[in-house]
């Protein structure tokens, strides 16, 4: 376990560039977006804007090594899938070509994404369905793989205890497991507590993790509320909320949770550029106590940049 970060935080914060911010922050995982033509940030020029491919083999590979020339590692590979789309075989192709670069990055993880069109009308077994045939037949193409693809509980159908449980005992592959984001549980409307036992029940599944909080009146703590229910009202930096990670951290740890811990603070808009700068600097210190208190690290350890394994 490790502590690392979003790219789209470091375009909020308006640093210079990636390898910049990292060395500010002190940080040595990124995550990236993958765009559908498999474009994804460089680690020089503004973060956002600056970018490169990742589209072949060697292209992926270039990529993995212009991040570790700055000593930066490519933690995880993010995808904005949809698996009901209407075009569904271009998503699932979009899916095995990021997992197949995540391979010769050396990328820990590859999230995709639980939301799909049409879920509000399809019966809960349908979309377990779908999801699952899609997720089943990325694995299938990708055989001799290492990194896991990870689906993220995320949205309506994501933070949906039955559905997620649903899949991930359909597709019981070591090859999937969860991006877990506790603060979407705690967004989806389940009381505080158990939003714990939802982490729980998912942590010997996760592979990969994201970070952010909310601070809710005490009254609504333990409160059923509405899906996103004032979310951007209440949405704080993840050392300001409700959300005890130093507890979150130990069941991860206890479950032997491979992957980095990834700040995704969404409150950042509430802040000033200088003041943004600094609460991230403040959520990686934090972070970074909480894994050292059970035995890891700060830094993600090791490099199998071209590797292909």
């Amino acid at each position: 376990m490790y502590v690392g970060i979003r790219d789209v935080c470091l375009v909020q914060a308006a640093y210079d560039s990636i390898a910049g911010a990292m060395a500010e922050l002190e940080l040595d995982s990124i995550e990236l977006a993958v765009e559908r033509n498999m474009i994804v940030p460089a680690p020089l020029g503004a973060p956002g804007r600056t970018k490169q491919s990742i589209s072949d083999e060697l292209e992926a590979i270039a990529a993995g090594e212009a991040f570790a020339k700055h000593g930066l590692h490519i933690s995880g590979l993010l995808l904005a899938n949809n698996f009901n789309a209407e075009k569904r075989p271009a998503e699932i192709d979009w899916a095995v070509r990021t997992l197949e670069a995540a391979e010769f990055i050396g990328a820990d993880a590859v999230r995709i994404d639980a939301a799909m069109t049409g879920q509000q009308t399809l019966s809960a077994a349908q979309r377990v369905d779908i999801f699952a045939t899609a997720v089943e037949e990325i694995l299938d193409r990708t055989v001799g793989g290492t990194v896991p693809l990870a689906v993220e509980n995320h949205g309506a159908q994501g933070n949906d205890p039955q559905w997620l449980s649903a899949l991930l005992e359909r597709v019981s592959s070591p090859r999937f497991g969860v991006t877990l984001d506790a603060a979407n549980f705690y967004w989806a409307g389940h009381p505080l507590s158990r939003v714990y036992e939802l982490v729980e029940a998912v942590a010997p599944r996760v592979r990969h993790v994201h970070c952010k909080n909310i601070s809710y009146p005490v009254q609504h703590r333990e409160r059923a509320r509405p899906l996103g229910w004032e979310y951007g009202k209440y949405v704080v930096p993840i050392h300001h909320g409700d959300i005890d990670y130093e507890k979150i951290v130990r069941i991860l740890a206890d479950a032997d949770c491979p992957g980095g811990l990834h700040i995704e603070d969404e409150s950042l808009a509430k802040f000033s550029p200088p003041e943004r700068k600094r609460m991230l600097r403040e959520q990686a210190d934090y972070l970074a106590g909480l894994v050292e208190q059970v035995g890891h690290r700060r830094y993600w350890s090791g490099c199998r940049v071209g590797s292909g394994k």
